[in-house]
This record gives structure tokens, sequence and C-alpha cells, in this order.
């Protein structure tokens, strides 16, 4: 595994191959390189200003009512765990590329835009983002090195934005890195199927998220296979991630359970998903 600040034209060539897959994947949230611009600020910045963080916190408590400052702080961390994953993830699980993710060397351009979700649109907040410095490690998803190098460039991110999110709103540090692992489990298996690496991905995901005295480790995150029988009466089968933390939606007004909430009974979260799926196969 090497780092190149500068590096030969293969390895630059290899790197700018995994951005276009990153962005062509995920261009709700671009990743490139280059300078920070106007209307861009680092994430350093952004989470050391409190009129900037308030303002991600308002915007969340604006989209559904009884959203207390808590479930507001569970909200955003869960979307810029997307947006920090969205960025990274890909790179590894599809190319073997690590980007250095220091929160100094991450710049963001916010903006809000409706996605469809459970058949309705709903406001979201999405930032594109820019590597500062062309500063990125090759290694293979079965390489544990790698894998350590991953975690360490997410622990060292997300540990500013935990405190800050903690600061303004007391949700505990436990919880919102629990969301942050919930964020890079769901981008690794999404990503696995997307690059055609499904089996390494969600390999690699475990053991980066399992290290014993990492903050991102908890017991309950892991993936799980269900099965349901098609139109044809062969089987289907198909991974979801279940969650080790809560993003606290139920507790607004009009709010539920997510599909794969932790707070959910196994049983009941089975069956709901049995029945999305065979929904989703045409199946009575």
């Amino acid at each position: 595994m090497t780092a190149r600040t500068e590096m030969p034209r293969a390895e630059e060539e290899a790197i700018q191959r995994a951005l276009e897959g990153q962005a062509a994947y995920m261009p709700d949230v671009r990743a490139d390189v280059g300078p920070a611009e106007e209307d861009w600020t680092t994430v350093q910045d952004f989470f050391s200003s409190e009129a900037a963080t308030g303002e991600f916190l308002a915007f969340e408590q604006s989209l559904n009512k009884g959203t207390d400052l808590k479930t507001a702080g569970a909200l955003m961390m869960t979307d810029y765990g997307y947006i920090l994953a969205a960025a990274a993830v890909p790179l590894f699980a599809g190319f073997g590329i690590i980007p250095e993710l220091s929160p100094a060397s991450l710049a963001l351009s916010f903006y809000v835009t409706e996605e469809l979700h459970d058949g309705k649109m709903h406001r979201v907040r999405r930032a594109h983002v820019r590597f500062l410095e062309p500063v990125f490690w090759q290694g293979q998803l079965d390489d544990a090195a790698a894998g350590e190098r991953f975690r360490t460039e997410i622990e060292q991110h997300f540990h500013p934005v935990i405190d800050t999110i903690h600061a303004q709103t007391r949700l505990s540090r436990a919880a919102l890195w629990r969301l942050a692992a919930d964020a890079i489990a769901s981008r690794f298996l999404d990503s696995g199927r997307r690059f055609g690496t499904v089996e390494a991905a969600k390999a690699a995901a475990m053991r980066i998220l399992k290290v014993a005295g990492s903050p991102l480790a908890n017991r309950e995150l892991h993936y799980f296979d269900l099965m349901v029988l098609d139109k044809h009466r062969k089987e289907f089968s198909y991974t979801f991630r279940q969650r080790g933390g809560c993003c606290r939606f139920y507790l607004v007004e009009g709010g539920e359970y997510c599909p794969t909430c932790v707070l959910e009974a196994p049983a009941d979260r089975d069956e709901k998903l049995r029945l999305a799926m065979r929904k989703h196969l045409g199946v009575a």
C-alpha cells in the first residue's frame, strides 16, 4: 500500500478513473480534486462554525414537526454520514483507492434538493466533496493494512464532526458514532453491488467497523440475508444492513421505525422486509 502526492502517470490515471466512477455512481455527492473555490468550505471550518452547524440543525428541525434537538442531531449525523461515505467508500470498494480524509483536507459545497423515498419527495441536504490535495493510498479490499488505513482516515474525519454535534445537541457521542458506522456499512454494501465486489466489500466493512476499541464498533451492526419466493417459485435472496444506531425519526410527528431500525424486534423487522421484497417482485 503506497501513498502519493506526486505519482506516476499510470497511478494518476487510476485515481482519475476512480473519481469518475464515483461521480457516475453518486452524482448527488461528486468527489474530485482541486482547490477550494467560492461557496466551498473545509470540513474543519464548517464544523468549527456554530452558525453553520446551527443552520444545518435548524434545517433538520424544519422538515418534520416535533423534531427535538437530539433528533435533529441524529438526522444531521445521518445526512452528513451519507455525504462522507458517498465520497470515500466507492473509491476503496470499487477501485482500491483510499483518500486522505483529515477535516482540513476536504472541502464541501452544500445544497438542498429533493429525493424520492417511500413514494414521496423529501427535502434533503447534500454536498459535493473536494479533496484539496491529491493524497491517496492504494490497497486491496482484502488487505488488512489497507483496511486499517481506511479506518484511521474515517475516524480522524468524524472525531471533530461528532464532537461538534454532541456539544450542540447533547446527543451522546456513542449514538453519533453508531450512525457514522451505519453510513459506512451501508455504502460498502451498495458500492459492492455497483462495482461487482459485494462479498469483498461486506467483509472489508466488517473488518473496518468491528475493531475492538474503535468508536465505530458496536455489536448490533451487521449484514443479514432474507429469502422469498418469486413469481416462478424460485428463491430470491437479498442482503440488508442491520443498523447499529437510531436516527430517532420515530419520535417526530407521524414518524416511524426505519426498516432496519436497531429498536425493531428482528422477527418484526424480517416480516416487514419480506413483505417489501414480495411487493418489489410483484408477488401477492
